[in-house]
């Protein structure tokens, strides 16, 4: 069996979740908690990390199973091919939900700065490129195979610059 990735509605995520599990399908959609303020309360609220996607653990044979849930679109392919997504990327996304780093999927035009790699906890050797600097910096990490990025927001001292090979001339 595969991880794969499939196209849901949106705001669906958690109900595909349910249907594809109550059909003995592993499904998974990472989620993240984000403060959500209302004019009489504050609340913390569960969101997907990955707006529209759910990652399901089959084998192909399933492809009808999980196709006939009417909020899935389809699966996400390359190049005519499902996507296969490694187990490695799916490891991430967990360790991302579950250290509680402030993770945002804001889409935005980022500058190409410097690359850095994780050195600590969870995250430890993941790599992305700092995106914005403040008081704390947020890392750009890059899921090739689905081609979606994401930002996390960690602490700087826990970066360190990756030294980019110097091309010849």
């Amino acid at each position: 069996m595969n991880w794969y990735v499939v196209y849901v509605n949106v705001r669906h995520e958690k109900k595909v979740v349910q249907k594809l599990l109550e059909k003995n399908i592993h499904a998974y959609s990472p989620v993240v908690k984000r403060l959500q303020q209302w004019s009489d309360r504050k609340k913390w609220v569960e969101f997907p990390m990955i707006s529209g996607y759910v990652f399901v653990k089959a084998d192909l044979m399933d492809k009808e199973k999980i196709l006939s849930n009417p909020a899935v679109m389809g699966f996400i392919k390359f190049e005519g091919k499902e996507a296969v997504i490694p187990q490695k990327e799916i490891d991430i996304l967990k360790s991302i939900e579950l250290t509680g780093f402030d993770v945002s999927d804001e889409a935005g035009t980022f500058r190409l700065n410097d690359e850095v790699e994780i050195s600590q906890g969870h995250l430890k050797g993941l790599m992305g490129k700092v995106v914005q600097i403040q008081n704390e910096e947020y890392v750009q990490i890059e899921l090739d195979s689905i081609r979606q990025s994401i930002k996390v927001k960690v602490p700087k001292q826990i970066l360190k610059i990756r030294k980019s090979p110097t091309k010849a001339n």
